[in-house]
């Protein structure tokens, strides 16, 4: 199997990283040469260092040229926008396919007053208030689970895509969930029963299921440290491009026209959008140990350069089918198994349950606000098919979202870092999710009111701006802060978070649309905001404790000094999801 190039048993491959940390600290009085997993020395003389160290070998995910890198990394945000697109704006639609499956004609939704309908209330927005008096509504809840049982697939698909990836690769594991994504698509549009309909759906949440743990796999794959903000940044940002641009459109399509051609449109584009994967994404998956994941070199670099050369005499230069074929690497199904493995046991440490209930709840309320947000327009006298600029916000948002998950935060961690003596820990990723929260905070009371008392719907689309900011902006900070957490379980923590934040977030979401209309919208979104003050005290707590419940939950790694060898041989057959601690 390919990987980084030198043979070397897994005998001394384990006597290298297979330490416990007071193993370590005992032997010989060398405690001085082990470092927590996850604590990197980001800077040397004044210079950021290159964390994961490359290796010399040309087809190393971290050596591409950077034309290849970003080609690949734009293709995997426009895959990205596409599927989440598909798996999110039909929540917009809730509305229309409660009339749908009550046997109402949708076009109803432009021509009715639903204010007249509701007997004007302005005590709060309620769901039913769209269905015409004297017919039997549907199911709310399993018409809700339109917009939501995508995103059960999307977590139960976490927990087998990456474990696929580790085994065939990262090229054949997303092509195979990317296709589902438009499949379910053209099926969702040929549906002739709800029940059809659902099973379509969730065929594509497990499209869905790329972007939330096997795409930020595949960027810390192909990206250093100092790096990975921007990257996840650059993924989560550019869906403010399609996403909206859908959102607009989908509502004023589907209630005109025919909702089927919603599928249609999204699914033919996903078809591109999979196409342009096949072209410009390489394999990522690649073998590294622990003290190449925590920077240490391996290989000899020159004085005055941070990597080592590329070697096209050692090692074979790549190829169009090292770009584009499949199962090149071969297969690790015994380390796909392990993998599944380490997710379970990683499930209880302190950083995965706290990042688990932060990712957790934006879900909740970003879905609610999806379901509830076109209704509570309706109520005040829109027409349904000018809904769809309750997208707008979305593209205020994701705006944002660039620049403060992506360079700022990154200079923020690095500034850290210098002033720490230039020790990078993953806790100082934190700082950088302390506004988002604020925001989140802030909008669940302004989205709640303004849903309460039929406010002017700019308050409506100002708390949507706030919570949506604060969901992305954590979402991409924190899955930098996992992986730079346990760098050698980056799949299996990864899945952890997005598969259980997705879980919870179903059973949840699905009771939204009732419970605002039994409670009240501002007495839900309080219960919402009361879950997110809890969330918030974890920051200090993980800040302040995080280096010690990694060193507990992880163990120590043996550091390279410049005594030792200057190319360290590893065993090529063990992948850095299957070494322990």
């Amino acid at each position: 199997m390919a990987g980084s190039g030198e043979p070397r048993t897994r005998k001394d491959t384990l006597s290298l990283v297979d330490r416990s940390t007071s193993e370590i600290a005992h032997e010989d009085g060398k405690a001085s040469r082990a470092q927590v997993v996850g604590t990197t020395s980001l800077y040397e003389n004044g210079q950021v260092r290159l964390i994961p160290a490359p290796s010399p070998d040309p087809r190393e995910p971290l050596n591409p040229p950077q034309w290849r890198k970003w080609a690949a990394i734009g293709s995997l945000c426009f895959f990205g926008s596409l599927a989440l697109s598909a798996e999110i704006i039909v929540g917009s639609l809730v509305p229309l396919y409660l009339l749908f499956s009550s046997g109402v004609d949708v076009r109803i939704l432009n021509t009715v007053d639903f204010r007249t309908i509701s007997g004007g209330s302005a005590t709060g927005v309620n769901p039913f208030a769209i269905i015409p008096q004297g017919v039997i509504p549907a199911d709310i809840e399993k018409v809700s689970m339109l917009a939501t049982i995508p995103l059960l697939s999307n977590g139960i698909a976490s927990y087998f895509l990456v474990p696929l990836s580790i085994a065939i690769g990262r090229r054949p594991g997303l092509f195979l969930a990317g296709a589902c994504a438009w499949v379910g698509g053209f099926l969702a549009a040929a549906s002739s029963s709800l029940d059809v309909h659902l099973v379509a759906r969730a065929m594509q949440g497990l499209g869905a299921g790329t972007v939330e743990a096997l795409i930020p796999l595949i960027l810390q794959d192909m990206v250093f440290i100092h790096q990975r903000n921007k990257a996840m940044a650059v993924v989560v940002s550019s869906q403010g491009i399609v996403i909206p641009a859908l959102g607009i459109v989908t509502p004023y399509i589907a209630s005109v026209y025919d909702w089927r051609w919603v599928y249609y449109i999204t699914s033919s584009f996903g078809i591109v959008a999979w196409l342009l994967l096949v072209a410009f994404l390489p394999e990522t998956r690649w073998t590294r140990s622990k003290e190449e994941l925590s920077g240490q070199r391996l290989h000899p670099v020159e004085p005055g350069e941070t990597r080592p050369k590329v070697d096209y005499e050692r090692y074979p230069a790549p190829t169009q089918w090292s770009y584009l074929g499949l199962f090149q690497n071969g297969f690790a199904w015994k380390q796909a198994g392990m993998s599944m493995f380490n997710t379970l046991r990683t499930t209880p440490f302190p950083a995965i349950v706290w990042a688990t209930v932060a990712n957790g709840i934006f879900m909740i309320v970003n879905s609610a606000a999806q379901q509830i947000g076109s209704v509570a327009l309706l109520a005040q006298g829109w027409q349904f098919q000018y809904t769809g600029v309750f997208a707008v916000p979305f593209i205020a948002a994701t705006g944002l979202v660039y620049f403060f998950g992506g360079p700022v935060a990154d200079r923020i961690s690095n500034a850290v870092a210098r002033r720490n003596g230039g020790a990078r820990e993953p806790e100082h990723h934190l700082l950088n999710v302390v506004l988002p929260l604020v925001s989140g905070l802030t909008g669940m009371f302004v989205f709640g009111w303004a849903g309460q008392t039929n406010a002017h719907w700019a308050f409506l689309m100002l708390g949507s701006f706030l919570v949506i900011f604060g969901s992305l902006v954590v979402l991409s900070v924190i899955n930098v802060f996992l992986v730079e957490s346990y760098p050698m379980w980056a799949g299996p923590v990864l899945v952890d978070v997005s598969s259980l934040r997705i879980i919870i977030g179903f059973f949840v979401s699905s009771k939204s649309t009732s419970w605002i209309a039994e409670r009240g919208f501002l007495n839900t979104f309080i219960i919402y905001a009361e879950v997110m003050i809890v969330v918030s005290l974890g920051i200090p707590l993980l800040y302040f404790f995080g280096r010690k419940l990694r060193q507990w939950t992880a163990g120590m790694v043996q550091k390279i000094t410049s005594g030792d060898s200057t190319e360290k041989e590893v065993d090529d057959s063990v992948s850095e999801e299957s070494l322990r601690p």
